[in-house]
């Protein structure tokens, strides 16, 4: 039977054993030597660092004694989680999945098959500098007719960390979508788009024709495609500026390292901020992505919190599969979408 009692320090040498968990009885228990040092510390320094413990002895002055001087003298301490660097690490995946998806980072080359991400890049030489600069604005120039036709490229993180290559849905890229979709619903599955499986029977057919017309058609490629793809060309516009607009520091404060950070940080730092601000406008990204639903998770499937509950990776639909969808993402996509917005 276990019983509660407190007992005074004691130098005096006592005969007894210990049975500590499973741990069984002997003679000579090399545990009794550790108790009484570690009681004496205790009793010096007073420190509250240490284990709660609990036990129990037999034999002796000290046959009743479960929770001894350690808890009298000591309290549980709980480490404390290093919140701040969780918060770096999921701005950081953030900042490198917006970077990812535009050229225009310092420290980014979206055109390369390997070292897509190099963030020991040499940027002490001036023509380096500048010409990284005059590349991304002449890329994300070149992508705004990609996104008014088929759509320009772009990289994303895979749940295994890998580097993959995806391909937005440009403005004529929609419209060929549009009528892809009309002609799928109308012939009830008999032509379907490339990658789609056809309709086995005259319910699914049924289904099939609702869904491309009134779903695909009419809302995912004209209410959000042709919105979604002028955004994108806008945000080129933008991008185009800021890189050019970048070239001035690197050309005179880039010939110093403090200029070379500072500028890397402020520019990288204002497409990031451009980039969150297209995607949670109607239609953006983000904006589709919060407000989305699904009917098979139940309550958990409302807008809002169906992105609240979402993995950070390993949906394959196309609102979360490029994106790793940290707490961070979600809480300030989540914010912005309840936020009125007139455009």
């Amino acid at each position: 039977m276990l019983e509660t009692a407190r007992v005074p320090i004691s130098d005096k040498q006592v005969d007894f054993s210990i049975q500590l968990g499973a741990y069984s009885r002997g003679e000579g228990s090399p545990f009794k030597d550790v108790i009484y040092g570690e009681l004496k510390r205790q009793e010096a320094r007073a420190e509250t660092n240490c284990d709660i413990m609990t036990m129990r002895l037999e034999g002796g002055m000290l046959s009743q004694l479960e929770r001894n001087a350690f808890e009298s003298r000591t309290v549980q301490s709980t480490p404390k989680k290093d919140t701040s660097s969780v918060s770096k690490d999921q701005f950081k995946k953030y900042k490198e999945d917006q970077l990812l998806s535009n050229p225009g980072g310092d420290y980014f080359s979206l055109d390369n098959d390997a070292d897509v991400i190099g963030y020991r890049a040499d940027q002490s030489e001036f023509y380096a500098r500048v010409c990284k600069d005059l590349k991304d604005a002449g890329e994300n120039f070149i992508n705004i007719f990609k996104d008014f036709g088929t759509g320009a490229s772009f990289k994303y993180l895979d749940e295994k960390g890998l580097i993959r290559e995806g391909k937005k849905v440009g403005f004529v890229g929609t419209v060929v979508n549009f009528f892809k979709d009309i002609a799928s619903g109308l012939t009830f599955g008999i032509y379907t788009p490339e990658g789609e499986n056809a309709p086995d029977n005259a319910l699914e057919a049924t289904k099939h024709f609702v869904k491309k017309i009134f779903v695909d058609a009419i809302f995912k490629d004209v209410a959000v495609g042709v919105p979604r793809s002028a955004i994108h060309v806008g945000e080129n516009v933008v991008f185009t500026c800021i890189n050019l607009a970048e070239t001035i520091p690197d050309a005179t404060i880039g010939n110093f390292k403090t200029g070379q950070v500072v500028t890397t940080e402020v520019f990288d730092d204002m497409q990031v901020f451009v980039d969150f601000v297209t995607d949670v406008i109607p239609m953006g990204e983000a904006s589709t992505r919060t407000r989305a639903f699904t009917v098979e998770k139940g309550f958990k499937g409302f807008p809002i919190i169906n992105n609240i509950t979402s993995p950070e990776q390993g949906r394959m639909d196309e609102n979360w599969k490029y994106v790793r969808n940290t707490p961070l993402r979600k809480t300030i996509e989540s914010i912005a979408t309840l936020v009125p917005f007139r455009m």
